[in-house]
């Protein structure tokens, strides 16, 4: 139910101010793992800024405003942080602590995986054509715990089948050892998606929607990951794909979700009270 508390929570200057917060907070943990190693580094939080104005507002690198960080030392700070890992360190941690303020443990046991084909610009770089879609371009995958905050992502051609998606998530699962289930939808019904779950250590429950039942059906635990890729759509840079490496792909889609995830620990959703 859409409250005065929700109308509050999305005015256009709390959200401002969040997205700042949130670009800091982010710096402060990146200068704790990487230190400069210089008095004369570029501030990451400059770094910060300008990478999210870049996802947040989209168009290439060039494009970045002259009041902001020139963009071949945006990219090539991604660049570094990627090398290091430290995105998918950062997205770790967001994740156990968007669990603990949900009252979680920290270490998911459940997860949901799907795939989402997005369009890519003519860039250098592997793409494919996904028949189903009808999308020349590049496919998503993603890890999502119940709440669908994101664990892990991956990034492949769209040519590539979903059953033939889970191979590019085996890092991210790695990062992972305390799951235990996965949920999928019915295009992960190959005997590889069921040998890789066994592999990792799952039990995978297909959910599949019910033939007989016409219109718009909410199935278990998929609408979940469904919302988890809609957030998406709120950064402008990622409607279409515009990295020419796979590898810069994922760490974009993994720093959107990196600064979604602090938004909102920093401005979390109001607490509806329970019926009576």
């Amino acid at each position: 139910m859409w409250t005065k508390a929700h109308r509050a929570r999305h005015d256009a200057r709390l959200k401002e101010v969040v997205s700042l917060h949130a670009v800091g907070e982010v710096a402060r943990w990146l200068e704790r793992v990487d230190p400069p190693r210089s008095a004369r580094a570029t501030p990451y939080a400059a770094v910060v800024r300008g990478l999210a104005w870049h996802l947040r507002v989209g168009g290439a690198w060039r494009a970045l405003p002259v009041g902001l960080i020139h963009w071949r030392t945006a990219y090539g700070w991604l660049r570094r942080w990627l090398g290091l890992g430290l995105l998918e360190a950062l997205l770790r941690h967001v994740a156990g602590l968007r669990r603990r303020a949900a009252g979680r443990k920290s270490e998911p046991r459940l997860a949901a995986i799907d795939t989402q084909s997005v369009e890519c610009i003519p860039v250098r770089g592997p793409r494919g054509y996904d028949a189903a879609k009808k999308v020349l371009g590049r496919k998503r995958v993603a890890l999502v715990d119940a709440d669908g905050t994101w664990l892990a992502v991956a990034v492949v051609p769209a040519n590539v089948q979903d059953r033939d998606c889970l191979d590019a998530l085996t890092p991210g699962k790695q990062a992972w050892p305390s799951l235990r289930e996965a949920v999928l939808d019915g295009a992960f019904v190959a005997e590889r998606c069921e040998a890789w779950c066994n592999l990792h250590g799952m039990r995978r429950r297909g959910v599949e929607r019910d033939p007989a039942r016409k219109g718009f059906v909410v199935l278990e635990r998929r609408w979940v990951v469904e919302r988890s890729f809609g957030w998406l759509v709120h950064w402008g840079g990622l409607l279409r794909d515009r990295a020419g490496r796979l590898d810069a792909s994922t760490a974009r889609v993994a720093l959107a979700a990196v600064l979604s995830g602090v938004e909102a620990l920093i401005n979390p959703m109001p607490v509806q009270d329970a019926p009576s």
